[in-house]
C-alpha cells in the first residue's frame, strides 16, 4: 500500500455491536483500514475509511465508548455510526498520542 503512514495493533468495534475485533489498523495517505477477527466466531472483517468520511476523531468520553473495557479512540462517521478502536498494549498516553496522529493524518 503506497503513502502507509503506520500500522499497529488494535481492537475495535461499531457502536451497537457487542463483540469486538482484533486486528490492525493502517493508516495510508487517503484512508484508515481496519482489519481484524472476531474471536468468537472467527470471522475476519476489514474495513476501508477515506478521511473524507471521518467527521471527528477524539478520544471517548464515556463508558459506551469502551473497547474490551477500555477508554477508545472514537471515529465519528459522516453517514454511518462510529468506530471505537484502541491500541493493543498501550496506556493511556498511547491513547493520546495515536488520536493526535489520526487525526492530523485526515
Amino acid at each position: 500500500m503506497l503513502g502507509v503512514r503506520d500500522t499497529r495493533r488494535v481492537a475495535w468495534r461499531r457502536r451497537h455491536a457487542h463483540s469486538f475485533y482484533l486486528g490492525y489498523v493502517t493508516v495510508s495517505d487517503e484512508s484508515l483500514r481496519l482489519a481484524g477477527q472476531e474471536h468468537a466466531t472467527g470471522i475476519d472483517v476489514a474495513l476501508t475509511i477515506p478521511y473524507r468520511a471521518v467527521r471527528d476523531i477524539r478520544v471517548g468520553r464515556d463508558s459506551y465508548e469502551e473497547v474490551v473495557g477500555a477508554r477508545s479512540i472514537v471515529l465519528e462517521l459522516a453517514d454511518n455510526d462510529p468506530i471505537y478502536l484502541r491500541p493493543v498494549n498501550g496506556g493511556e498516553a498511547d491513547l493520546y498520542n495515536f488520536a493526535r496522529r489520526l487525526a492530523a493524518a485526515g
